[in-house]
C-alpha cells in the first residue's frame, strides 16, 4: 500500500522598503585645493539611477550599485535631487547640500632685482599678492628660519669675511586670506660672484701695532696670476711679491715697509706700486698707484 506524503515548501517574502534616496553636504573648499564631497544614500533594490541638480540646474542621469554615492564638486551652489528610481520603482527623494566655493589668494613676490652680488647679498622682497591677506609667511630656500613678515629684507647667506656665497636661492612665499584659504609662488634669486681689490695709500709701521702693515682686501682674483711691485720714485725695487696671501689683511698679514733685498726698514716717504692680476672670469687688470710710508 502506498501512502501520499505531500512536501510543502516556503518561500520567504521578500517585502522591501519603499525606494528613498537622500542627499547632504555642508561642505567649504577654496578654489585652488582639493573638491567637496556631496553624498547620495539609497534605499531599495540597486541599480539606482537618479539626477542631481546645481542651483535648479540639471545634471546628467547617474546609474550606481553602490547604496553611498559621492559626487566631487568645486561648484559652488545648492544641490538637490530632481529624481530617482531604484531597480523597481519611482522612489522618494529628501534633502540638499550646500557647497560654498571660497574665492583664493594669489601670491605674488615682487623684487627690486633677482640677481645680487657676493659683495651686497641683501634681497629686498616686496609681496603684491592679491585677496584679504591676513598672513604672509616667507622661506628664503637657504636654510634660514621662516619669516610671517611683510616686505621683508633678507641677507643670504655669508662666509666668514662676510662675503656672499655664491649660489641660487629658491624663497616662497605662502599667503593666507581671512577665509583661511592659501596659494604659495616661488621666486629665484641668484648671488653671483664679483671681484674687488682695495689697496690702501699709506700705512705707519713703528712699532704699535696699528696700520703697521701695508695689506690688501680682494676678493675672487686668480691668486696664480697675481704679481705685486713696490718702487722708490727713482724706479728702484724694493718689494715685489707673486703670492696674495703675504699681503692679504684678512689673513693679518702685509708688508712691512722693509726693502725686501736688504731687510732695511725704509725710511718715510712716498712709493709707488704696480699691480697685476686676473678676476674670477679671466679679465686682466694693470693698475699703479702710490703708498705713502710714515715712521
Amino acid at each position: 500500500m502506498f501512502k501520499n506524503i505531500v512536501i510543502l515548501l516556503f518561500f520567504p517574502l521578500l517585502i522591501n522598503a519603499q525606494p528613498a534616496a537622500f542627499i547632504s553636504a555642508d561642505e567649504r573648499i577654496c578654489d585652488n585645493t582639493g573638491f567637496a564631497i556631496v553624498k547620495v544614500n539609497f534605499q531599495g533594490n540597486a541599480p539606482f539611477t537618479f539626477i542631481y541638480a546645481i542651483n535648479g540646474v540639471d545634471q546628467a542621469s547617474i546609474t550606481t550599485h553602490d547604496k553611498l554615492y559621492y559626487i566631487s564638486t568645486k561648484i559652488d551652489g545648492i544641490y538637490t535631487l530632481k529624481s530617482f528610481s531604484d531597480a523597481f520603482h519611482q522612489g522618494d527623494m529628501n534633502g540638499s547640500g550646500i557647497v560654498t566655493v571660497f574665492s583664493s589668494p594669489t601670491a605674488i613676490i615682487h623684487l627690486l632685482s633677482d640677481t645680487l652680488s657676493v659683495l651686497y647679498p641683501q634681497a629686498d622682497f616686496i609681496s603684491q599678492s592679491l585677496g584679504s591677506i591676513i598672513e604672509e609667511k616667507w622661506n628664503f630656500g637657504d636654510n634660514s628660519d621662516e619669516l610671517i613678515e611683510s616686505n621683508p629684507h633678507h641677507i643670504f647667506p655669508v662666509d666668514q669675511f662676510g662675503i656672499g656665497i655664491s649660489a641660487m636661492y629658491e624663497s616662497s612665499l605662502i599667503v593666507t586670506d581671512d577665509m583661511g584659504c592659501l596659494d604659495t609662488t616661488k621666486h629665484q634669486v641668484w648671488v653671483k660672484e664679483e671681484y674687488y681689490i682695495y689697496i690702501p695709500n699709506a700705512f705707519t709701521p713703528d712699532g704699535n701695532n696699528t696700520n703697521d702693515k701695508f695689506c690688501i682686501d680682494y676678493h675672487a682674483i686668480r691668486e696664480q696670476t697675481f704679481l705685486f711691485k713696490v718702487y722708490t720714485l727713482l724706479g728702484e725695487l724694493i718689494y715685489q711679491t707673486t703670492n696674495p696671501n703675504e699681503l692679504n689683511c684678512k689673513m693679518e698679514a702685509g708688508w712691512d715697509g722693509k726693502n725686501y733685498k736688504t731687510q732695511n726698514d725704509l725710511p718715510s716717504d712716498t712709493y709707488m706700486y704696480e699691480i697685476y692680476y686676473q678676476d674670477f672670469e679671466g679679465w686682466k687688470h694693470n693698475e699703479y698707484g702710490s703708498i705713502i710710508l710714515i715712521r
